[in-house]
């Protein structure tokens, strides 16, 4: 084995292992991504901002494309999270859809721009998209499936499921995500707003809703 390719094998197994000094790299990415975009991002800014060197970065990360898919990783997960609760089958369909909808849109305004610029730079980056699409597809295909299950009595969507969810997740995830530095006043509102549209668009019936 040459020295590089042992030099290989110890990024490898670096780059496998999570630890404190790859979670401060992730971090720093992320708030380079989130306040400088893509492009001005560069390596030398992410290890700087971890109070890092260079050689540290690249025994964790071969590039910053590298990094940048290890962050949409850590956002995709949080973001996974915030739709699952337990005991949903109990709740009230109203109840689910402004909890979830609520911690949905907040987690993408924890992130700043940066769901933006995950969106954005699915466009054009594959692996990125893969992970990118396939939070979505999953997410709303558990959602699909959740109004599937509902009694058709509690809601009357006004197209059919399937549709209505892919809608509803783009408005969210767009709408959200266009407000990484607005006012908590204006993102309280987008969340008011959303909830009414969901549960319009979802046809929630008046014997669904909490008494006043």
């Amino acid at each position: 084995m040459t020295t590089s390719d042992a030099q290989e094998r110890a990024r490898a197994n670096r780059r496998e292992t999570s630890g404190p000094r790859r979670e401060e790299l992730l971090s720093a990415a992320a708030a380079c991504f989130d306040e400088l975009g893509y492009t001005a991002t560069t390596v030398e800014l992410i290890a700087a901002r971890a109070q890092t060197s260079r050689p540290t970065f690249y025994a964790y990360f071969r590039s910053k494309d590298e990094v940048l898919l290890a962050v949409t990783e850590q956002v995709c997960a949080e973001l996974e999270s915030t739709q699952q609760l337990e005991e949903i089958e109990s709740l009230p369909p109203v109840t689910v859809l402004r909890s979830t909808t609520r911690a949905f849109a907040e987690t993408i305004f924890a992130h700043g721009s940066l769901v933006a610029l995950i969106d954005s730079r699915a466009g054009v980056d594959p692996d990125v998209d893969e992970l990118w699409t396939t939070l979505r597809r999953r997410l709303e295909r558990r959602f699909t499936q959740y109004l599937s299950g509902l009694d058709p009595a509690t809601i009357d969507p006004c197209v059919q499921p399937e549709r209505l969810v892919s809608m509803l997740s783009d408005s969210i995830v767009r709408g959200a995500a266009r407000l990484g530095r607005a006012t908590d006043e204006v993102r309280e509102q987008f969340i008011n707003d959303q909830i009414r549209l969901t549960e319009r668009a979802i046809g929630v019936t008046d014997d669904a809703l909490p008494e006043p």
